[in-house]
């Protein structure tokens, strides 16, 4: 149990940097942003960025679970983490990064949605919408696919 304690204050702590980091991506700088994120998943989550855009979809999932609960605040920081990374890999002309960011970060908010009493801001639904549109034109790996329309069709 203390694990999971502290895999959730880590992820708390990582929402508190997500602050600094969408202000760095208003600079319009995508390394900045990428260089920022990357820094702040490493104290964080002792991982990195690309570790993050790259993990298969049910350890993402995982890392959102307190046992059999889903924590909305995990999910909503870890996708908004990756909309930021996804974004600034698109700014980079880097589909496939891009892809594997919005795939997940898309998995992470429509889970999210499917949670009774999470407190979820109308703009997820806005969010959602706009990830949608990204993920069906850019390249995501088939994991992040077959997860997306397991949730879709509620296999999930």
């Amino acid at each position: 149990m203390i694990r999971r304690d502290v895999l959730m204050r880590q992820i708390r702590q990582l929402g508190q940097a997500l602050a600094a980091i969408v202000s760095t991506a208003d600079t319009g700088s995508p390394n900045a942003v990428l260089d920022a994120i990357d820094e702040a998943v490493q104290v964080h989550l002792d991982g990195t960025a690309a570790d993050l855009r790259t993990l298969p979809p049910e350890t993402l999932l995982a890392m959102c679970r307190d046992g059999d609960r889903f924590e909305p605040e995990a999910a909503q920081t870890l996708a908004r983490l990756l909309n930021l990374q996804g974004r600034a890999h698109e700014d980079r002309d880097e589909p496939e990064k891009a892809g594997g960011a919005f795939g997940r970060a898309l998995l992470l908010y429509r889970r999210l949605l499917r949670t009774p009493d999470a407190p979820v801001s109308w703009k997820v639904g806005t969010t959602v919408a706009a990830l949608s549109d990204r993920v069906d034109d850019l390249p995501v790996d088939e994991a992040t696919r077959e997860a997306l329309d397991a949730l879709r069709n509620g296999t999930n």
